[in-house]
């Protein structure tokens, strides 16, 4: 009896390794910047050197499409989900994939940017802005709102990521059709509105003036203040788009410590002052962002992210990209 009860504890011990192994492991799969994610998990291996933190990076729209995809063929093999498209959220939360948790450090986050439930929360803000090429176009003349851009004086000079390849401009369109009404867009359209690519496609249209002015991320914009001075940008008098990265904990079959541990490290000083190297607003306002804005000021313009809005973009979601597309492409 000894041999076969030694070959049994043998596989037990085997099995017990494998398993303690892949508890180690938390993937995270993000829409966050390259140099970010780089930042962020060399702090987190020092933070928790006994797990091992893998990191998927792409857009928003990527994301979510890698999950799906993991979802159809039987397993997500994401822990973590940061990404900047909320309503995708909503979406995985009601598909019951996510699992409630409320991170460490994440009460002072407002409860408009959280799941009432805390199937997800807000880690850092991005913010779209107005931007514009000061070797074409001089400051006094910069449009100051989002409503002058329908002006004749901007014909051909104006664009914007797509909605249908970009998370924040998905948002931002629904804002602004939420504020303006479809006829907005329209008139965009009589003045030639470029909607393609990403925010990146704006940045380069930007410099090269193909387009001199840019519905774009405010953090493009700072990135380029030491290389390419000449683009500058206003935070629009009708209201800057207050776009949401959040972040939610996927739901396992047994859920991981491990991610709820880091979950929580990114709401501490070192976690939100990695975001905010990147030119995001602090999720709980613990990091001051150098540089940008005052937060207080901007929320007194901003369009809210109320549950009603969220509600009635996700029951119209592919109305809203198809409408865009009839009006736009």
């Amino acid at each position: 009896m000894t041999r076969p009860i030694l070959v049994l504890a043998l596989v037990a011990t085997l099995f017990s390794c494998t398993k303690k192994d892949d508890a180690s492991i938390i993937w995270i799969y993000t829409s966050l910047y390259k140099d970010t994610v780089i930042d962020v998990q060399t702090q987190l291996e020092k933070a928790f050197p006994d797990v091992k933190v893998q990191f998927y990076q792409a857009g928003s729209e990527e994301v979510a499409a890698k999950v799906q995809a993991e979802n159809l063929s039987g397993k997500i093999q994401a822990d973590i989900l940061i990404s900047s498209d909320r309503f995708w959220y909503e979406d995985m939360s009601e598909q019951k994939k996510l699992v409630a948790y409320k991170p460490q450090g994440s009460d002072q986050v407002d409860a408009v940017f959280k799941h009432p439930d805390n199937f997800y929360t807000t880690v850092s803000f991005p913010i779209m802005v107005i931007a514009y090429n000061s070797e074409t176009i001089e400051a006094k003349n910069a449009p100051k709102t989002f409503k002058e851009l329908t002006d004749n004086k901007w014909k051909d000079k104006v664009s914007i990521g797509s909605p249908l390849a970009s998370g924040t401009s998905f948002t931002t369109v629904s804002f602004l059709v939420e504020k303006y009404g479809w006829d907005y867009f329209s008139v965009l359209r009589k003045n030639n509105l470029i909607a393609e690519g990403g925010n990146s496609g704006v940045v380069r249209r930007l410099q090269s003036g193909e387009r001199p002015v840019g519905i774009v991320l405010m953090e493009n914009i700072l990135r380029l203040e030491k290389t390419d001075p000449r683009i500058k940008y206003i935070i629009p008098a009708d209201g800057a788009v207050i776009q949401t990265n959040v972040m939610a904990l996927v739901k396992k079959e047994k859920n991981s410590t491990n991610a709820q541990k880091i979950a929580d490290w990114f709401f501490t000083t070192s976690g939100q002052t990695a975001l905010t190297k990147s030119f995001m607003y602090s999720g709980n306002n613990s990091v001051k962002l150098s540089g940008a804005p005052e937060w207080n000021n901007l929320l007194k313009t901003a369009p809210s992210w109320t549950r009603e809005f969220i509600s009635k973009t996700m029951k119209d979601r592919e109305k809203i990209k198809d409408q865009f597309s009839k009006i736009i492409f």
